[in-house]
């Protein structure tokens, strides 16, 4: 069993009067793909807002290789070593795809030759992003946005890759696409933590799921496991 890289106690998320995140407990092991899944607004977003600084905590921990994340500023954990990829893709359209990409690098200190490498990394993963280069993220189709949205958050470096809702509004085939290079991702080691609605692809591709209602964690276990539990299947896959 692989060692937790992250670990989340406690986390309480509020929004004024409103606790949207109840008080969670969670790890990601170091080389897995662990999923957070759940209806819309069961504060899935939230948590990985959380993580990523980006929110405010009302409470809890979050320890990060054994270090503590909390209170830290969004560009330090990323520089930590904990990269998000937002909902929505969040592209800068009036920028070319190559240059959207090295903005993912700007938390670095390395020299050139090194990002030159890394973005080489990226147009092998998506020869789609190679293809475009020098044109704009805007002209991108929605698919094409994500796969960049995910290769700038590879050249940050990450030890621990956040993804909130990579599929969607995107059409059945480019999903299958997105996830098959998520596994190519995490089986070169990256650690993923994977937040979908879309919960039996995500759960398929999961060493390791929980499941949050209503800002709680209700259920954890296997992706497998999870697949084949009755209340998953009836609640979020039409079974």
């Amino acid at each position: 069993m692989s060692e937790a890289l992250l670990k989340v106690e406690g986390l309480k998320v509020s929004y004024g009067h409103i606790e949207a995140v109840k008080g969670i407990d969670f790890e990601l092991r170091e080389g897995e793909i662990t999923t957070l899944v759940g209806a819309n607004g069961a504060g899935k977003s939230t948590t990985l807002l959380a993580l990523s600084g980006l929110v405010k905590k009302a409470a809890g921990r979050v320890r990060f290789d054994g270090r503590d994340l909390s209170g830290m500023a969004p560009h330090r954990i990323v520089q930590s070593g904990v990269v998000q990829v937002a909902e929505g893709r969040a592209t800068l359209t009036t920028l070319t795809v190559r240059e959207n990409l090295e903005l993912g690098a700007y938390t670095r200190g390395e020299g050139s030759a090194q990002r030159l490498r890394d973005l080489d990394y990226v147009y092998g993963l998506f020869p789609r992003l190679a293809e475009r280069a020098d044109g704009l993220a805007g002209n991108l189709s929605g698919g094409e946005q994500q796969m960049l949205a995910i290769g700038r958050a590879l050249m940050a470096k990450p030890r621990v890759l956040l993804l909130d809702e990579p599929s969607m509004g995107l059409a059945p085939i480019i999903v299958q696409d997105i996830f098959r290079t998520l596994r190519t991702i995490n089986q070169a080691g990256l650690t993923i933590f994977l937040v979908e609605q879309n919960v039996r692809q995500a759960l398929k591709i999961a060493d390791r799921g929980y499941v949050l209602e209503t800002g709680s964690i209700v259920l954890a276990d296997s992706g497998q496991a999870l697949l084949g539990n009755p209340r998953v299947q009836e609640a979020y896959l039409g079974s």
